[in-house]
């Protein structure tokens, strides 16, 4: 093989690769925008252990994520998908993303009022606030 033939399945390859990996990202952002729709962006915004409230419904969760889903743990339930605690109310729910400051020990058996709290002395930052209109 000479020297300019094997530089031009090298360029091609990467060439390939490259263009593989952009459709696979493009396949993934799409699957997201088709899951979560208006609240994709509580998705890109929050991390693990965020806690996510629903003011309509006074109810809390914290935030597992992983990278196609974001799941949302509550004192009633395991897991839920973002999309339904969010949408459980209503789709104009308001719903807010704090970041603990520190850890904070025995958050999942915290009622909403122990949450409030938390709010008030600023032991946790919002992150997002988010209301469809």
């Amino acid at each position: 093989m000479s020297k300019a033939l094997k530089y031009g399945l090298l360029i091609f390859g990467i060439v390939t690769i490259s263009v593989v990996g952009l459709i696979g990202y493009g396949f993934s952002l799409m699957e997201i925008e088709d899951q979560y729709g208006d609240y994709q962006n509580i998705y890109y915004e929050s991390k693990d252990s965020d806690i996510i409230v629903n003011e309509e419904t006074s109810e809390f969760g914290i935030v597992g994520k992983n990278w196609k889903r974001l799941n949302v743990w509550t004192k009633e339930k395991d897991s839920t998908d973002l999309y339904f605690f969010v949408s459980k109310a209503s789709y104009y729910s308001k719903i807010k993303v704090y970041r603990p400051r520190k850890e904070i020990e025995g958050i999942k058996q915290m009622e909403f009022n122990d949450i409030k709290k938390l709010i008030s002395e600023q032991k946790i930052k919002l992150i997002l606030e988010h209301q469809n209109e």
